[in-house]
């Protein structure tokens, strides 16, 4: 509606310095009308005037005849009074008093020849300053006659730019009608994006609409998950009571092994002491054994009396030797036997126990089993859900990644469009000048045409940036519009016509623009280097496609992390092989084999020798390029020539801001209180801030699940 509000205004404007022009050429008509008409009354006036010198002329050509004629009587009365004078001569004496009065009469007549004489002076001096008034208005009819044909050339060379002036109002009105049809495409466009903004302003709702049915979903799944919580905290709870009694039993269970070991080992020292000792009794019943039969075989023998009484007592020791065995043999079962009692009482009381705790754990087991199954359901449970809204947020993801990618095409080509639209009112502006100007030019004075246009804010042509994926230094030629507030970036004129940009930066981001020397781009042609000029901008000055790459900055030789400050400079030490110079002294910074130590600015590039920083000496210039290298990104650019070059450079550093651009500070509460205003759809940051919000509680959510889980 602006727009068309200012081509009406122009509209009105133009027709109104065409009226303005009509009614000055019909003045000039009527002027010209005049000037003839006064030519003629001057025409009139001269030959008046000429007829009437030429009357005065002929009066006094009249009064000289009458004087001549005069004269020739006179002279004829002279020659009478002579012959008079010659007859009277002889009357001497008579004629004296007549003489006298004749001589009287002479001196009368001489006195009237000469009044005669100083008349005809008089008259041959007027006539010559009338010759010379003649010659005068001959010669001012001439210079008329000359104005007359100059004002004639004037009045063909004003209806030739009356004319010219028709084409160009023809002219004008079909580039304004191209340019109403252009606008009128432009407006459609607009009610397209326009269209688009209320579908993505739907679309965000509806997304908003199902991210609040997530929250409530989440929501109930929470309350789910803190009701399960609970129930596993009873759980856990029964558990731990049953773990503590499960301990205490298998405590007292341990106990009673441990005393079960303790007597195992007993009845084991005791059977091993038994049977050592049933060893020893069986060792002393078979020495007894054998010492009876030895008895026996001599008391058959039957030798002697001795031998009789010996096989008499040998029985009866024998028998008492059997006596003490059969003691040991009842003494010993009867301590088995107690042993036994003792041992089955025991065993007795432990499966009475036992088997009280061994119900209660397999009950409190089958329980766990339970809870565990129906932890394992739980869990299983969600784990489905969280996959579910795992993958929910991997689509959500993809398609605000989509969305902020459109996003960015549309604004690239707005701002694409903002700069064709800024060139058509270059274009209106000048049009309108121009036609300011041949009116001016008709109107006043001076009949000479001005050239001066309007002066163009826009700088467009073609420019070629360092190639990518390429092992060899190479430049890939794009087609480069600047506009007032924007450097756009074109593959081809064919995207240049669609408004189809790759790279935008913004004039406001720019830090500096300088022309490189061969260390900054030691890999490319020597005969490039006067053709190339870099950029440095801010990151945040830079929007791209996701298919296109920024061109990797060429690192400069003998670049480290650490650097000197001085000045405002960032010195990085470095050696120079090839020819430099130092800017703070004559001596040379670089030798082929032993170059001295040197120091460049990785902002400004400024070299010098080390030697002036060691010794404090103050011949370095402070830094003229003062940025945040963490902020900071270059573009190495290639001109067609080095005038082209050199233009160029000249009219960016023109349009660098005064004060760098800085990243933009976080906003306390204050200024957010101030500035309660939401921030605009068309700033992608704000979409892709809202998104990531979500994504980042999704997965926040996710993660507690996963490790409340775990």
């Amino acid at each position: 509606i602006n727009q068309e509000i200012d081509l009406t205004f122009k509209l009105k404007s133009l027709q109104q310095s065409f009226d303005i022009e009509e009614a000055e050429h019909k003045a000039t008509k009527t002027r010209l009308a005049d000037k003839n008409q006064v030519y003629k009354s001057i025409e009139e006036a001269k030959s008046e005037a000429l007829k009437g010198m030429e009357r005065m002329l002929q009066e006094e050509r009249s009064a000289k005849l009458q004087l001549e004629s005069r004269l020739l009587q006179l002279e004829k009365d002279h020659s009478m009074l002579d012959c008079d004078y010659k007859q009277a001569q002889h009357k001497m004496d008579e004629l004296n008093t007549h003489k006298d009065k004749l001589a009287e009469e002479v001196k009368n007549l001489s006195l009237g020849m000469e009044q005669e004489e100083q008349k005809r002076r008089l008259s041959q001096n007027d006539l010559k300053a009338q010759n010379k008034q003649v010659t005068a208005l001959r010669s001012s009819e001439k210079q008329l006659k000359q104005e007359l044909n100059h004002l004639l050339d004037m009045k063909q060379s004003l209806e030739k730019q009356n004319q010219e002036l028709r084409r160009e109002r023809q002219e004008a009105e079909g580039q304004l009608k191209e340019l109403k049809d252009q606008l009128e495409a432009e407006q459609y466009f607009t009610t397209l994006y326009k269209t688009q903004i209320r579908e993505l302003k739907e679309e965000c709702d509806e997304r908003k609409k199902l991210y609040k049915d997530i929250q409530q979903r989440l929501e109930e799944y929470q309350e789910e998950r803190d009701s399960l919580a609970a129930q596993l905290e009873v759980s856990l709870t029964k558990a731990d009571s049953e773990q503590l009694a499960r301990s205490i039993a298998e405590e007292q269970y341990s106990g009673l092994e441990k005393e079960k070991i303790m007597k195992e080992l007993e009845v084991k020292d005791m059977a091993a002491r038994h049977k050592q000792e049933l060893g020893d009794k069986e060792a002393t019943i078979g020495s007894v054994s054998w010492g009876r039969w030895r008895g026996e075989q001599r008391a058959r023998e039957g030798v002697g009396e001795k031998g009789r009484e010996r096989r008499h007592d040998g029985p009866t020791q024998a028998g008492a030797i059997g006596a003490i065995i059969r003691k040991w043999k009842k003494h010993k079962r009867t301590a088995v036997n107690k042993l036994a009692e003792i041992m089955n009482r025991r065993e007795t009381l432990r499966t009475g126990h036992n088997r009280d705790d061994t119900l209660d754990v397999r009950r409190k087991e089958k329980e766990n089993r339970k809870l565990q199954l129906e932890l394992r359901s739980e869990k299983e449970k969600l784990n489905s859900t969280i996959i579910k809204y795992q993958k929910e947020i991997n689509d959500m993801q993809a398609v605000i990644s989509d969305e902020s990618q459109v996003h960015i095409e549309l604004q690239m080509a707005l701002d694409s469009k903002d700069s064709d639209i800024e060139q058509l009112r270059c274009q209106l502006t000048s049009l309108s000048v121009t036609s300011m100007d041949s009116t001016s030019i008709s109107s006043g004075n001076d009949l000479d045409m001005d050239d001066s246009g309007y002066p163009d804010t826009r700088l467009e042509g073609w420019l070629s940036l360092p190639a990518k994926n390429t092992k060899r230094f190479g430049w890939d030629r794009k087609y480069v519009v600047v506009s007032s507030k924007k450097i756009l970036f074109y593959n081809s004129e064919m995207d240049r016509e669609q408004s189809n940009p790759f790279m935008i930066l913004d004039i406001d981001k720019l830090f500096h623009i300088r022309p490189v020397t061969q260390t900054d781009v030691y890999r490319a042609d020597v005969k490039e280097i006067p053709r190339i000029f870099q950029i440095l901008y801010a990151n945040e000055g830079e929007s791209k496609r996701e298919q296109e790459f920024a061109a990797d900055p060429l690192t400069l030789p003998g670049e480290r992390s650490s650097f000197v400050r001085h000045k405002g400079h960032e010195f990085i030490p470095t050696l120079y092989h090839l020819p430099s110079s130092c800017e703070a002294c004559t001596r040379p910074l670089w030798n082929m084999f032993k170059p001295p130590p040197a120091l460049e600015c990785r902002r400004c590039h400024t070299k010098c020798h080390k030697d002036h920083l060691d010794r404090k000496e103050e011949v370095i210039a402070p830094c003229r390029v003062n940025y945040d290298m963490s902020t900071a990104k270059d573009l190495l650019l290639l001109a067609g020539s080095q005038t082209e070059q050199k233009r160029w450079v000249s009219q960016l550093i023109k349009r660098i801001p005064r004060k760098h651009p800085a990243p933009n500070p976080a906003p306390t509460a204050a200024s957010a209180a101030q500035d309660p205003e939401p921030p605009s759809l068309r700033d992608p940051s704000f979409t892709l801030a809202m998104n990531t919000k979500g994504v980042e509680s999704f997965r926040m959510l996710g993660n507690s699940f996963t490790h409340m889980l775990s």
